[in-house]
């Protein structure tokens, strides 16, 4: 697939995998654990483009889970901005050519995208219970949440990176743009 045909495919396939991942999901389950397409599509296109091109991917991606699972509207958006902010960290600084470099980085995102997620339903739990809104529970316990969801899903994203390193290395690299304002 040509590089840029494939940037401009990132947001419709954003669309699909957060379509599959809320509706189909429970059909890719292993070990009790759905896989983070659409973090993993973050995390893959933030490596072949850039920090700037991945907030940005992973925000409409964000907006796309919230709207197809029904989650508080925004709070995916900020988790894998969250990812996509550690996933940055390959495209200039390191090469997402050698193979630690992707699996880490997914890994690493996967946490910050669990532990943001996380995060923003406890505190918007705690706002919920201060306005006596007891119709909406979203109380995650941390730790419970860490070691059953967050850390299992980080193996079962870390594979599918292993599966699509060969892919990602196929994909020439080029600098980020940078544009400066008069």
């Amino acid at each position: 697939m040509a590089r840029g045909l494939f940037y401009y495919l990132i947001t419709p396939l954003l669309a699909l995998a957060a379509l599959i991942q809320s509706t189909a999901g429970n059909q890719l389950v292993l070990g009790g654990v759905k896989p983070d397409l659409a973090l993993v599509l973050v995390v893959v296109a933030t490596l072949l483009y850039g920090g700037r091109a991945g907030l940005v991917w992973a925000f409409v991606g964000g907006l796309f889970l919230d709207i197809f699972s029904g989650g508080p509207l925004g709070s995916s958006s900020l988790a894998l901005m969250a990812g996509a902010l550690v996933a940055s960290v390959g495209h200039n600084i390191l090469s997402r050519f050698n193979l630690l470099v992707p699996l880490g980085l997914m890994a690493l995102a996967t946490i910050a995208y669990g532990v943001t997620y996380v995060s923003v339903l406890r505190v918007l739990s705690a706002v919920i219970e201060a306005t006596n809104l007891t119709t909406i529970q979203h109380n995650l316990p941390f730790w419970p949440t860490f070691q059953e969801v967050i850390l299992p899903s980080v193996a079962y994203n870390t594979i599918i990176m292993l599966v699509l390193i060969p892919v990602l290395n196929r994909v020439p690299e080029t600098p980020e743009v940078v544009t400066t304002l008069p």
